[in-house]
């Protein structure tokens, strides 16, 4: 039998444990969610990746974004007399070939934007976050926005 101390206790905590226990699984459904490491998208479908994070375009294709080995992009508070560039390194794997591709944010002949391998074309559209003077950027916080797209 409970004591009347142990009653009060829970007609007081009882909403607030419940509240609390519906906003944890809240959390850990949101959790689940995010940590999907390889979610689909379809050819020719803009995505974005984190580094380090695969992605699996159709049934047999894998991208992964593997680093960002150069950033000299002029930043965005300051006046260049060049706009920079970022290079990043992806990894396309199409059953047990896997090709590492270097694109660049700033396209010129010797520095794609795009590159093909087989049948695909994989494009950097964007990378994020933009550098600012102010603000170092980690390597774990980078964001690359890819296409690929089949011929």
């Amino acid at each position: 039998m409970l004591s009347t101390a142990t009653r009060v206790l829970g007609l007081v905590l009882g909403p607030f444990l419940l509240m609390y226990l519906l906003l944890g699984f809240g959390t850990v459904t949101k959790t689940a969610v995010l940590a999907n490491d390889d979610p689909q998208f379809k050819i020719g479908q803009e995505f974005p990746v984190k580094v380090g994070q695969q992605i699996t375009i159709g049934d047999n294709l894998r991208v992964k974004f593997a680093a960002v080995p150069e950033d000299s992009r002029c930043p965005s508070d300051v006046n260049c007399v060049w706009a920079g560039n970022a290079v990043v390194t992806v990894e396309l794997t199409e059953g047990q070939c896997t090709t590492t591709l270097r694109l660049n944010t700033h396209q010129n002949p010797q520095a794609p934007e795009n590159t093909k391998v087989g049948p695909y074309r994989v494009k950097l559209v964007k990378l994020d976050p933009y550098p600012r003077s102010t603000q170092k950027i980690s390597a774990g916080d980078y964001t690359a926005t890819l296409v690929v797209t089949k011929d």
